[in-house]
């Protein structure tokens, strides 16, 4: 089966907040919650009702600061990394059979085997096809046809657990 697409900037972006959206990330607030909860409990005169209300107000902020920032740098981090490659802009080709994966580029020409791929996970927009943590091949749904994605599917099944 051969894929053909190119990923636009806009659709990378939204690969990586697939990506993003994991559950280490709601474990990570929840113990930032937690601290800043602790910290300002331990330093809070709970007689004194303006320093109380000051304090949730202050864990409040900062809580909305911190999911505010972590995606306005995600969002950037992936825009700059879309225009900084040599490879993410071109069209890809992929050809999947029972060996793997064989990616064609026009700057590189790769075959990824099955026992590479450690993960995968999809949406209503693409799947992500992971090789280790942090590094991930997108292909867009849209590209696909009903064969074509659910032979896909399959081998995704087959061969990555």
């Amino acid at each position: 089966m051969n894929i053909t697409y190119k990923l636009s900037q806009d659709e990378y972006q939204k690969a990586v907040i697939l990506h993003l959206n994991r559950g280490n990330r709601l474990v990570m607030l929840a113990i930032y919650v937690v601290l800043a909860a602790g910290i300002v409990f331990l330093g809070t005169d709970f007689s004194n009702t303006r320093e109380v209300i000051t304090n949730v107000l202050a864990i409040f902020f900062s809580i909305a600061f911190y999911m505010l920032f972590v995606r306005m740098i995600s969002a950037y981090q992936a825009k700059s990394i879309y225009k900084k490659s040599s490879t993410l802009s071109h069209e890809v080709t992929l050809r999947v059979s029972g060996k793997g994966i064989k990616l064609d580029k026009k700057t590189n020409n790769a075959t990824i085997p099955w026992s590479a791929f450690t993960k995968w996970k999809q949406d209503e927009n693409f799947y992500l096809l992971y090789t280790g943590p942090r590094h991930f091949n997108v292909i867009p749904k849209h590209v696909l046809t009903d064969t074509q994605s659910k032979e896909l599917e399959g081998y995704l099944k087959k061969y990555i657990s």
